[in-house]
């Protein structure tokens, strides 16, 4: 068995990694910091660790960490299935989606997910070996602080935390923190052999527009935003239970993601809902996601006038969509006078919104677009909310909130 594995894991490690990342496979610190821009490959690097120590030693509970547990669904269960069929290994793993769950069939290690948003949770998860935390941004220290707790007792192999993040605010923890037994790469996009060159040409593109957002997301360098458009959303728990108006926003994308928004309307007030953010969507995709999403006709959507024969498929399968008025200033501004909220779980939406910025001139002047990335769902809000500005209010119905 055991040469069985090491052969399984040479041929994973030969033919799936970046070269930047090759000395780190072996390195046993008990904290691993991937940060740098978007696109280096560094998560897809800490599922390739995770997997290569899954199937070269035993007795592992990896565990799996989001600030919100549902979007690790989207990040890293997904990643590591992905490599897990792209390298061919899908007859030593076990997948299960009910719980978000991978078992190694060759010895019995295991994946687990948790969020941060159930702290509780985390305390009663016992047995933990390592930790992959993606997003670290995302959560505070006192989260950090609690994981690190976690990690305890005797194992037969190290014990290692590994987070992954961009550098967006040089003033987060995570720039200040002081550990022993850390060790830190940085990497970028030009580090990353197997790069859409697409996205490729987005981040490159990034230099003309904003030397902020290329000094982050492009060099990997730590920032400060200084140019943000929009305050963050006020976060709510609760929702009315029903509302006078509901819409919904879409920014078709393909190797960007696709984003689909709920937006429910009371008392002129705004209620944000994720329901679609996926990448490599296809139009049939994304009409079978919409219909699964609770969508009900004729409410309507509205969408980027910029894809009338996508719109028109939508329409044909009985999705009311409308194309949007696409004045960026002019929705920007009317989207700042509204009184918006957003959920915890809305993940994505509350990320863009942190770091959607003007652009800047060569000489740090601001200019009136905002920099073209990370804006998917923002674009969504904005195409319904403004397209959507002129529809009177329905009557009042009793409201209950959940």
């Amino acid at each position: 068995m055991e040469h069985v594995t090491n052969e399984i894991t040479f041929h994973f490690m030969l033919s799936n990694f970046n070269s930047c990342f090759v000395p780190l496979i072996e390195k046993q610190n008990r904290y691993l910091f991937l940060y740098g821009g978007a696109g280096s490959g560094k998560s897809i690097f800490a599922g390739q660790k995770l997997l290569f120590r899954a199937l070269k030693e035993t007795n592992h509970k990896f565990l799996l960490i989001r600030k919100v547990a549902r979007t690790i669904r989207g990040s890293q269960f997904s990643l590591l299935k992905s490599l897990i069929d792209s390298s061919n290994l899908r007859e030593f793993f076990y997948i299960r989606e009910s719980d978000l769950s991978i078992i190694c069939n060759l010895n019995g290690n295991t994946f687990i997910s948790a969020g941060m948003d159930d702290r509780e949770k985390i305390k009663s998860i016992h047995g933990i070996t390592s930790v992959w935390i993606e997003e670290a941004t995302e959560l505070n220290l006192q989260d950090f602080r609690q994981i690190d707790l976690r990690l305890r007792g005797k194992t037969n192999f190290y014990k290692q935390i590994i987070l992954t993040y961009n550098p967006v605010d040089a003033l987060h923890w995570l720039n200040t923190i002081q550990l022993k037994n850390c060790l830190t790469l940085k990497t970028t996009y030009k580090d990353n052999k197997f790069i859409d060159p697409e996205y490729f040409h987005v981040l490159e593109s990034l230099k003309d527009q904003d030397p902020e957002y290329y000094k982050i997301y492009a060099k990997g360098e730590w920032g400060i935003k200084r140019n943000i458009i929009y305050s963050p959303f006020e976060i709510l728990k609760e929702y009315p239970s029903a509302f006078q108006d509901e819409i919904y926003g879409l920014d078709f994308g393909f190797n960007n993601p696709t984003a689909f928004i709920h937006i429910g309307i009371y008392d002129n007030q705004f209620y944000l809902s994720e329901k679609i953010y996926k990448s490599k969507l296809t139009t049939s995709d994304l009409i079978s996601s919409i219909h699964s999403s609770a969508y009900q006709y004729p409410k309507k959507v509205y969408c980027d006038s910029a894809e009338p024969g996508k719109i028109q498929e939508l329409k044909n399968a009985r999705i009311n969509a409308y194309p949007s008025e696409k004045s960026v200033k002019d929705g920007i501004d009317y989207i700042k006078s509204l009184k918006i909220y957003s959920k915890d779980t809305n993940n994505n939406i509350n990320k863009e919104v942190l770091s959607y910025s003007y652009s800047q001139d060569k000489n740090g002047n601001l200019l009136d677009d905002p920099v073209k990335f990370n804006d998917h769902c923002l674009d969504a809000i904005r195409y319904a909310l403004f397209t959507h500005r002129h529809t009177k209010s329905t009557p009042k119905p009793q409201i209950l909130w959940l």
